[in-house]
C-alpha cells in the first residue's frame, strides 16, 4: 500500500472515511506502530489546548480536523478518562455506540461536547468531538505503577456545529435604535414599546399611521384578539385599543 503525506496528495483530495475505516485502517494501525494509508493524522494531546485553537494543529482539514490522542485517567485506580481541556471540558453526550467490521464489533464511537468553565457551572459551546476507540482499548495500558495513561491513543474528529437561525429573535439592531426593525407584527406584543411604527417597519411602511402598545392591560383580564382587518385608526393616528377585546370580555367589567 502506498503511504502519502499531506503534501504529495492530489488537487481536489477530501478525506471523509467511515467510521469504520477511521478504526480498522487508521486508529487499529496507528496502535500497531503501522502507518496509515494517508498521513495526513497528527498526533496531538488535545486535551492540553482548547478546541478553537485545535485547527492550527492539524495538518488536513477545513471543517472538520482528525488527530490521535492519549487519553488519561481521572483517578489512579479507575477508568474513568480526564476530560478537562484549558478553559473547559468535554463532555459525553447519548451513548456510545459500537462500530461493526463485517459482524464483528471493531470499535466504539462517543459523542462529546465542549463546555467552558468548570463542571457542573459549564457553558455548553458549538463544539463537538466524536472520540473513537478500539474495542479491546482499556487493556492496552497497565494500571500497574501508578500510571495514569488510559490509552496510548483514541481517534478524535472534531468540528464545530453551526449555530441555527435566531428564530425567535425579535429586534434586530443594526447599531443605533432609529434602524431597530421588528420580525412580525404578532411580535409587537411581546415588547413593552410605544412608538411610531416607522420606527419599527421602516421609513417606508405605514408612514401616516402610529401603533400604540398597552401593556398594562395584557394579565388583567382574558381577552383575545380579533381580526386585523377589524382594527380601526382614531382621529389622532393610533389604534383603537378596543378593538383588540372581544365584546364578550365585557362580562368580566
Amino acid at each position: 500500500m502506498e503511504i502519502r503525506t499531506s503534501s504529495e496528495l492530489p488537487p481536489g483530495f477530501r478525506f471523509h472515511p467511515t467510521d469504520e475505516e477511521l478504526i480498522v485502517f487508521y486508529l487499529r494501525n496507528q496502535a500497531k506502530s503501522k502507518p496509515c494509508p494517508v498521513s495526513i493524522i497528527p498526533e496531538v494531546d488535545i486535551y492540553k489546548f482548547d478546541p478553537w485553537q485545535l485547527p492550527d494543529k492539524a495538518e488536513f482539514g477545513e471543517n472538520e480536523w482528525y488527530f490521535f490522542t492519549p487519553r488519561d485517567r481521572k483517578y489512579p485506580n479507575g477508568v474513568r478518562p480526564n476530560r478537562a481541556a484549558v478553559s473547559g471540558y468535554w463532555k459525553a453526550t447519548g451513548t456510545d455506540k459500537a462500530i461493526y467490521g463485517g459482524s464483528r464489533c471493531v470499535g466504539v464511537k462517543k459523542a462529546l461536547v465542549f463546555y467552558r468553565g468548570r463542571p457542573p457551572k459549564g457553558v455548553k459551546t458549538d463544539w463537538i468531538m466524536h472520540e473513537y476507540r478500539l474495542s479491546d482499548s482499556r487493556n492496552q495500558i497497565s494500571m500497574q505503577n501508578g500510571s495514569m495513561r488510559l490509552d496510548d491513543w483514541v481517534l478524535c474528529r472534531i468540528y464545530k456545529k453551526k449555530s441555527s437561525g435566531s428564530g425567535g429573535k425579535v429586534l434586530e439592531q443594526n447599531g443605533d435604535e432609529s434602524s431597530t426593525r421588528i420580525d412580525s407584527v404578532p411580535h409587537l406584543l411581546e415588547l413593552d414599546y410605544t412608538g411610531p411604527d416607522s420606527q419599527l417597519f421602516g421609513e417606508n411602511t405605514y408612514s401616516n399611521t402610529s401603533f400604540e402598545y398597552f401593556p398594562n392591560t395584557i394579565g388583567q383580564m382574558p381577552y383575545q384578539y380579533t381580526d386585523s382587518a377589524k382594527l380601526q385608526a382614531n382621529e389622532n393616528g393610533f389604534l383603537n385599543q378596543q378593538a383588540y377585546i372581544n365584546p364578550l370580555l365585557h362580562q368580566f367589567q
